[in-house]
């Protein structure tokens, strides 16, 4: 199904606002020139540009096609569907075992289970996977601070 863009426009102009709205309720942090809300709010206004283009985008295709729902060709097609679905699929599988198997093992998972099926070699899988989640990890959990879940490998944790 392929929506119109005007339609996409408009949801993605009122998301915008919204996330616009809710940063700049974010506190001040004491002593920095820049707050919490930076990055949000100037995300969103980006945002917002894209949506408000989508809008006029939408509005010049209508007045040559009156069609607003169109099922795309993609929609026929078994594997592209599945592609499609793994994404969001590997976002819940991260939320709901992320704590348990821990960021490095979902995240290895996850990756293998997408290159696979976007046609990725194994050999390049496995070393792909390892050496982004390795860099990941690395850059998340050493440098900016995050604390990603160990799960299973607590006992290896550094």
């Amino acid at each position: 199904m392929k929506f119109d863009d005007t339609l996409i426009g408009v949801v993605l102009g009122i998301f915008s606002v919204i996330v616009f709205a809710v940063a700049l309720t974010f506190p001040v942090i004491p002593g920095q020139h820049f707050g919490a809300s930076l990055f949000p709010v100037l995300i969103s206004s980006g945002l917002f540009i894209c949506a408000v283009m989508l809008v006029v985008q939408g509005m010049r295709k209508r007045v040559v096609s009156r069609a607003s729902l169109v099922r795309a060709s993609w929609l026929r097609d078994r594997r592209a569907v599945l592609r499609f679905l793994l994404v969001p699929a590997s976002l819940v599988f991260y939320f709901e075992l992320g704590s348990t198997l821990g960021f490095l093992l979902c995240a290895f998972i996850i990756l293998c289970v997408l290159f696979r099926v976007f046609g990725v070699t194994w050999l390049r899988t496995f070393v792909v996977a390892f050496v982004s989640v390795m860099v990941i990890h690395v850059m998340f959990y050493s440098v900016l601070k995050v604390p990603l879940p160990w799960g299973l490998l607590e006992p290896m944790a550094w």
